[in-house]
Order: C-alpha cells, then structure tokens, then sequence
C-alpha cells in the first residue's frame, strides 16, 4: 500500500515542529512538510491526501479552499478545543476536532480513521457537545466536600452542579427546572449559610473536610 501523503498548515511555529517529530519519520506516511499559510512548499510534492489543519489560524479557510484533486482529508487542532470548534469541524465535513497537545498514539489513530472516513473527537468533548444541545444527561456529580446535610435534596442537587462551574441555566437545562427556580434555590442556599456567592459558599465548608497529611 502506497504510504499516505501528509501536509501540515497552520501558523503556529510550536505545532508544527510538534507534527514534524511525530511524523516526519514514519513509513506510512509520505511526509510532505509543514508550513505556514502562503509559505513556498517544495516543488514536485505530490498532492496531499491529509491535511493537519491549525484551528486557531484564522487564514487556514482559505488555505483549505485550494483546488487540490482529489479533495484531502482534514484534521483541525486547536490549542483549546471546545464545542464551537467541534460545531466547525462538523459543519466543514472534516474528520478530526484535536487538541494540539494530543498525544502521539491520538494522532496516529486519527490519521487512520480519516483514512477509512471516520471523525475524531475526544469524548469528554462529544459529551460537553451532546449535553449543550439537550440531547443526553451528564452524570450526576458527587456531593462537594463539606456538611450539606441541612440542604434539601433539591438544594444539594443544584449546589452539586454549582460546584462543577455550571450556570443557573445549565443547571436548569439538567434537572428540567427554569432557570429562576435554580435562581431561587440557590438564593435560599446563600441566605441560610449567611454568605453572597458560589465561591464563598464553598469556602465556608472547607474547614469540612478531613485532611490526610501526606508524609
């Protein structure tokens, strides 16, 4: 089998020599370069059937929109993928939303899915992504540390999400309330704790939690 031509386009001087030690060397692979947009590539390469594409280059679009026969695959990277990255990926029929800091086994196994057409995503993302449009639930997080007993188990409910960093309508959206229920639970929380916020009412039950000293 004919190893798979690879091109690598992105601004980010860091990224690309991370691609060029993961790949520049392995047999499967006919390694075209890496490069940045617009830069002279060397002459007489054959067409890339792969392209690793920076996702935090705002020019890459265009360097995408070439005319190269046949089209190659894509594969984004971004230095902070997150579900509008992923939203892009998808809507421009590529096959890989990566983190720029992907281990090389992840990419590696990327660069073979997109051979036989499939997409690549870490699944922590898959589920952030699912979850932002409603389509399935997120597990239900532990109790954060500390003495919630005198909570109504709708109040620990919400305090539980609260303390994931989630908003009142993330919350709500989870637990099929409105938003100004959460709103008003968490309000009952803060007056019975006699504190103002979110941090502090996690700062107060710090001193809760039993501390193992490490030796």
């Amino acid at each position: 089998m004919a190893a798979m031509p690879v091109l690598v386009i992105g601004f980010d001087p860091v990224w690309r020599a991370r691609m060029q030690r993961l790949l520049a060397t392995r047999g499967e692979l006919d390694w075209l370069g890496a490069y940045a947009p617009k830069q002279p590539r060397r002459s007489g390469n054959s067409a890339p059937a792969l392209l690793l594409l920076d996702g935090d280059d705002p020019l890459i679009e265009r360097e995408r929109r070439r005319p190269l026969l046949p089209a190659p695959r894509r594969l984004y990277f971004y230095r902070h993928p997150n579900v509008t990255a992923l939203q892009h990926c998808i809507s421009s029929e590529a096959n890989a939303c990566l983190d720029k800091h992907a281990s090389p086994d992840t990419v590696i196994r990327a660069i073979r899915a997109a051979e036989s057409g499939l997409f690549v995503v870490a699944p922590e993302l898959l589920l952030r992504a699912l979850h932002d449009g409603g389509d399935v639930p997120m597990p239900a997080p532990a109790d954060p540390p500390g003495d919630w007993s005198g909570l109504t188990e709708r109040q620990r409910e919400i305090v539980r999400w609260a303390a994931r960093g989630m908003s009142n309508k993330q919350i709500a959206r989870q637990l099929g309330i409105s938003p100004e229920t959460v709103k008003t639970h968490l309000h009952h929380v803060f007056e019975r704790e006699g504190i103002s916020g979110r941090v502090a009412l996690l700062a107060a039950h710090l001193d809760d939690i039993d501390l193992v000293p490490t030796t």
